[in-house]
């Protein structure tokens, strides 16, 4: 780990190999540790690699002898084709890559030995009394051993058990090695011996479990202890007896936290030797396979709902899947493997595994030719789901999902009309994809219509309704989309989180997309709540990422106005999540919202209707006017900030109907001509008076109106005071709405200069009128 440190490599992850023996689990076991979220059709190590590409990590690969050829494989394509990766890999033997660096590790010091000895005294006893004659037996103890930090691990699994003198006598007495001179030493018969002393002290039980325990190749629970190990005639509390003398003996390893238990490597080759031996290892790993298998089946039959218990026990048993489905594979069983391949689908898509579950089947479907068909069905349909979710090439995944459907041509059983349901939808998303969004909703329509006679497949339900929307979405129609995507939240109120958080996203997007985000902000937000309940972090090419939500939380929030404190938070989160998952799309989304709320904060405005009076203002400075045309076309403009409306929309907007003009019409009718010379008039009297009743501010506002009546009524009577008239519908509509609009911009501006200034710079009048702001506007209508 100091080489990782003195190459300043950035963060450190462990990535442990002990128990992997298959190039594609160790590729697979790398990819999910660095947080690979797909291949995207590349091979395994290319898609490290690019993923890494720009990535400062320190990757330390611990055990790696039993698997050196992958190995060299990914650290010589990593050292090639990165720029900020370090490599350390712990192995008995060097790896023989060009550059590698050894450092050989030596057993620990005098001192380090017993300060490690007392250490774990210490955890494994309150109160460890240090007297001189433990201590004087500590040393003699790490002495014997060497200095070896896994010898002393074990030798203090018996503090509690002996006293540390006899501890001190049995390892000088039974170990061939004690008794021979240092310089002789052999470091693996050390550690070998050391187990072999601690597993001779054993009861037969539990000599018995720690070889039928070599089976798992990393963790396990206790469950499937009792599941594969449990003799016929033994009970559960013998069994977790002999357990528990092995975790008090160090062979087997215990996580408090997790509640899982592990072998050292060490041990485990040892055990495996010894099962093997015994002519018994093959049986265990048979029992193992058949326990794993029912338990995928198990899931699998329940839909893994509820999700957030099942994906994530299927989560820490990845490993033992493999060793699973590798035993079926030896064993020429391949419609076994095939099958539970296939219906660990939904867990190698959430768990962004497609690539592995994709070569599970591919190599199960090898050895499974004779497989009923409706099973080889199932197979083309997880082909197909999961290589579209993985490549994003939908064009491929229709051609195994076609060969789904030729299987079930012939069949006419009920689950055969139910798999080809899920085929036809699934056929149709892939159209849709393909730029031909009625034959695909056609094709969803279809499965959609088959699954229904299933009422029990509440995740069909959900399937089948979510594939229709989409296609009434591509095809145009919201109004249909926004019905089935509904229908996919609430068939799954008692059903799949998944299923329901793909629904309530699907349908905020297309709400938002319509002009209601604020309906869209709570859908968004149960949706990210459902996805961080079951711990998912990426589903693909259709449904995003967990950044991708992120953002789209925050986006909303900012589009509707509304919960602006979270948005920052959200926005900020989706930023790193971005970045952990290579999410360009959700990255940028995330900073166009960061932008915007940088932006000044948006300035308050009232302008309200309140019977025959209308309250207008800015921030908490309002004023009270009398009703008139001007200001109900205002009132429609202000609503629509940016939109360019023509002035005969904005006319029959304000008044509610529209009077045919025809050419030759009057520009000012004379009542207009009288109410502008009555204003004039009162205007004139404004100017006259002295400057402590009309101030500098206020006087200024009265000049312009003034300006601008007077220029109106030239604009619009003769010079023996004549009513002009127009030549058009269309002028006479531009020259109308401009002269109410601005004489109602005036009058504003008389009474509340800051809000007449700005309605006087924002609005654009003329053939097209808009409402177009400089600042941010918040309006109270």
């Amino acid at each position: 780990m100091k080489a990782g440190e003195s190459a300043k490599s950035g963060r450190r992850i462990l990535v442990r190999l002990d128990g992997l023996n298959e190039c594609s689990a160790v590729f697979g076991a790398v990819a999910a540790a660095v947080g690979l979220p797909n291949t995207g059709g590349q091979p395994y190590v290319d898609a490290i690699v690019q993923w890494l590409r720009e990535t400062r990590l320190c990757l330390v690969l611990d055990n790696c002898e039993h698997v050196a050829d992958p190995v060299v494989i990914l650290v010589r394509a990593l050292l090639s084709g990165t720029q900020g990766v370090r490599v350390v890999a712990t192995s008995r033997t060097p790896l023989g890559i060009a550059g590698e660096r050894h450092l050989r590790l030596l057993p620990l010091n005098e001192a380090e030995a017993q300060d490690l000895f007392l250490a774990r005294c210490q955890e494994r006893v309150h109160g460890f009394e240090q007297d001189d004659a433990a201590l004087k037996a500590i040393k003699a103890i790490c002495q014997a051993v060497d200095g070896l930090p896994l010898a002393i691990e074990l030798a203090t699994g018996w503090i509690g058990a002996l006293p540390i003198q006899d501890i001190a006598i049995h390892i000088a007495q039974g170990l061939d090695l004690l008794q021979r001179p240092r310089a002789q030493t052999a470091r693996h018969a050390t550690l070998t011996d050391t187990i072999a002393w601690s597993y001779t002290l054993l009861s037969p039980p539990a000599r018995l479990l720690l070889q039928q325990l070599a089976v798992f190749p990393g963790s396990f629970g206790m469950e499937a202890v009792s599941g594969i190990c449990m003799a016929r005639e033994q009970t559960r509390e013998d069994l977790w007896l002999a357990l528990r003398e092995l975790v008090e003996h160090s062979l087997v390893q215990f996580d408090l936290p997790s509640g899982r238990y592990r072998l050292l490597n060490t041990v485990r080759l040892f055990a495996i030797r010894l099962a093997q031996d015994a002519g018994a290892f093959n049986a265990t790993r048979e029992a193992h396979a058949k326990f794993f298998a029912a338990l995928g089946m198990q899931a699998r039959g329940v839909d893994f709902v509820p999700e957030d218990q099942w994906l994530p026990r299927l989560q820490v048993e990845i490993d033992n899947f493999q060793v699973a489905l590798r035993t079926m594979l030896d064993a020429r069983r391949g419609i076994e493997a095939l099958a539970l391949a296939a219906a660990l689908t939904t867990f190698w898509w959430t768990a962004s595994r497609h690539r592995e579950g994709i070569g599970w089947i591919l190599a199960a479907s090898g050895q499974a030719q004779d497989a009923p068909p409706i099973l080889q069905a199932a197979a083309q349909f997880s082909l197909g789901f999961l290589g579209a979710h993985d490549t994003g090439d939908w064009a491929m995944a229709a051609i195994e999902l076609d060969r789904g459907l030729n299987l079930l041509a012939s069949s006419d059983d009920a689950e055969a009309e139910r798999l080809r349901g899920y085929l036809l939808c699934l056929r149709g998303e892939c159209d849709i994809m393909a730029g031909a969004p009625e034959a695909g909703l056609e094709s969803a329509l279809e499965g959609a219509k088959l699954i229904a006679r299933f009422a029990q497949d509440q995740w069909g339900q959900g399937f089948a309704a979510w594939n229709v929307a989409f296609g009434y979405e591509r095809a145009g129609d919201w109004r249909q989309a926004v019905t089935h995507y509904e229908r996919v939240v609430a068939s799954q109120r008692e059903g799949s989180l998944v299923v329901r958080m793909i629904g309530c996203q699907s349908l905020a997007s297309a709400l938002e997309s319509q002009g209601s985000p604020a309906e869209a902000v709570p859908l968004f937000d149960e949706a990210l709540h459902l996805c961080r309940q079951v711990g998912l972090t990426r589903l693909g090419d259709v449904h995003g990422s967990l950044a991708r939500l992120l953002a789209d939380c925050a986006h909303v929030r900012v589009a509707a106005d509304i919960d602006l404190a979270n948005a920052r938070p959200l926005a900020l989160e989706a930023q790193a999540a971005a970045e952990a998952l290579q999410d360009m799309a959700a990255a940028a989304m995330a900073a166009a919202v960061l932008e915007r709320l940088s932006a000044p904060s948006p300035v308050n405005g009232i302008f309200k209707r309140q019977g025959s009076i209308w309250v207008v203002g800015l921030q908490d400075n309002t004023v009270m006017l009398p009703e008139s045309r001007g200001l109900r076309q205002l009132w429609h403009l202000l609503q629509q900030p940016g939109q360019e409306i023509s002035a005969g929309e904005l006319a029959v907007a304000a008044d509610g109907q529209c009077r045919e003009v025809i050419s030759g019409d009057a520009v000012l009718d004379p009542k207009a001509v009288a109410q502008y010379r009555k204003r004039l008039r009162l205007l004139d009297q404004a100017l006259a008076l002295d400057s402590e009743t009309l101030d500098d501010e206020r006087r200024a506002a009265v000049r312009r109106e003034h300006a601008f009546v007077s220029q109106e009524l030239a604009r619009s009577t003769g010079l023996d005071g004549r009513v002009r008239r127009t030549s058009s519908f269309a002028e006479r509509m531009r020259v109308n709405v401009t002269r109410t609009l601005r004489a109602a911009i005036a009058e504003i501006e008389t009474a509340h200069p800051a809000l007449g200034q700005h309605l006087a710079d924002s609005v654009r009048t003329g053939n097209f009128c808009s409402y177009q702001p400089s600042a941010r506007m918040c309006w109270q209508f």
